[in-house]
């Protein structure tokens, strides 16, 4: 199966006079250009999980693959774009600028012009392209710092709970942005969060994670947009609340599972 694979990966970090399982032996495929959300309580292993993908940290055990039919493709091959919770932008940059920041020195001013532009469009930014950081809202900063992302066109795209410091109603736009970015590039996304009904809205399949394990998946059969307040949508919150809750004495399933 083509797309990231994780096979019986584990994380720990030492602590002084002991140490911390972050993940512990979790196997996972996430196919390419699938928009997969992973949920689960803080301290579960998300953003572990993000990190590991990225490069950011090495598996203590197991292996992280990025595979083209059977043939494992190296890491440096595969372009990978991580968007935090808070925009991080420069402050002193436009937002033209902060766009085009990850393309300074590396590809010319007219190259760089080719993909800005595009960009600034699809995301509702042509009119403040010389604004600054401080000048704009929260959710047109978040917008940004995916277009920074987006910019250098990377393969897969892994959000850090992208939405998390915003206002409900910016969050719901933006949530069906992210939706529509997806359906127009088809790049591969790995969405955390902490929302569940952001990653019935949003994932063609819902990982959920505790206790550093595998708990479960559910797919979501339904195309987007979706509204999540329709009961249809009832009993896949329960399965997603349900692997969720859990207890100490059940840590979770470790079977591998197809995120598709």
């Amino acid at each position: 199966m083509d797309g990231i694979r994780l096979e019986g990966v584990r994380r720990v970090f030492p602590l002084e006079g002991g140490e911390v399982r972050a993940l512990e032996d979790l196997s996972l495929r996430v196919p390419w250009g699938s928009l997969t959300a992973v949920v689960g309580r803080s301290g579960c292993g998300k953003t572990t999980l993000l990190r590991l993908v990225a490069g950011l940290n090495e598996p203590t055990a197991g292996r992280v693959r990025f595979l083209q039919g059977s043939e494992d493709l190296p890491r440096e091959a595969v372009r990978v774009g991580l968007v935090f919770q808070e925009p991080r932008l420069m402050p002193w940059l436009s937002v033209e600028e902060n766009l085009a920041f990850p393309l300074v020195g590396r590809l010319g001013r007219e190259e760089i012009r080719r993909r800005v532009d595009p960009l600034l469009e699809l995301l509702g930014l042509e009119g403040f392209r010389r604004a600054l950081p401080g000048q704009i809202s929260g959710g047109m900063a978040q917008r940004v710092a995916l277009g920074r992302t987006l910019a250098h066109d990377p393969d897969v795209v892994l959000l850090d709970e992208p939405f998390g410091s915003l206002d409900y109603f910016t969050r719901r736009a933006l949530q069906g942005e992210i939706g529509e970015l997806h359906r127009r590039t088809g790049k591969t996304f790995l969405l955390v969060t902490h929302d569940v009904d952001e990653a019935l809205a949003l994932g063609d399949s819902v990982v959920v994670l505790r206790q550093g394990r595998l708990a479960d998946r559910v797919e979501v059969p339904f195309p987007r947009p979706r509204d999540v307040d329709d009961p249809v949508f009832a009993p896949l919150k329960r399965s997603v609340l349900g692997a969720i809750g859990g207890t100490a004495e059940d840590p979770g399933r470790t079977k591998e599972v197809e995120a598709s």
